[in-house]
């Protein structure tokens, strides 16, 4: 075999995979449009994504409001998004009011410990934090649906006086109803 043939042979070898290699996708495309019944299919796929109004059933957090009679304290919980999506930014933030004027608390030197929990039994701490006018905030990516508890623990002058919880539910990711109707439509966070 001269060095031409070879040549010629490689060329269709090539020529011949790309061949093979290009009709073996076309049954994936055209499945694209055409189903079985050789009717019009969908051109997209079901997505699963986290909404907002997905409707669920449970609570997303299960207490937002903790309140010691003895300390005469309420510690209130917000979300933003109100609805933690898995794998984002969650801001987490808390304030600290006295239960009988409902005032902010504006007391110097208080610092919480805060700890992240889930059903899985993972732990995350959170670095030693001060509460600034009766406010703080806490930022976590929430790893997975579920339940998730947070536990406060206070301190005042180095002396730990009051720890509080909150359990809130991480919803699982529901398909979305309509895909091109929210495809454009703006997120609230």
């Amino acid at each position: 075999m001269n060095l031409y043939t070879a040549r010629i042979m490689m060329i269709a070898s090539i020529v011949i995979y790309g061949y093979f290699s290009f009709f073996s996708i076309i049954p994936s495309l055209t499945s694209l449009y055409v189903d079985d019944n050789n009717s019009e299919a969908d051109l997209f796929y079901e997505g699963f994504a986290q909404v907002e109004d997905n409707n669920t059933t449970e609570p997303i957090i299960d207490n937002t409001t903790w309140i010691s009679e003895r300390e005469n304290l309420k510690i209130t919980m917000n979300l933003e998004p109100k609805i933690p999506i898995i794998d984002q930014w969650t801001l987490i933030s808390f304030e600290i009011r006295n239960l009988t004027s409902d005032d902010l608390l504006l007391e110097n030197g208080l610092l919480v410990n805060a700890t992240i929990t889930d059903h899985d039994g993972r732990l995350f701490k959170f670095p030693q934090k001060s509460v600034k006018d009766g406010m703080f905030n806490l930022e976590y990516i929430f790893p997975d649906d579920g339940q998730h508890r947070i536990i406060l623990q206070f301190y005042k002058s180095n002396i730990a006086f009051i720890v509080a919880s909150f359990d809130l539910t991480v919803p699982h990711p529901q398909p979305a109803t309509d895909f091109w109707s929210q495809l454009f439509q703006p997120k609230p966070y």
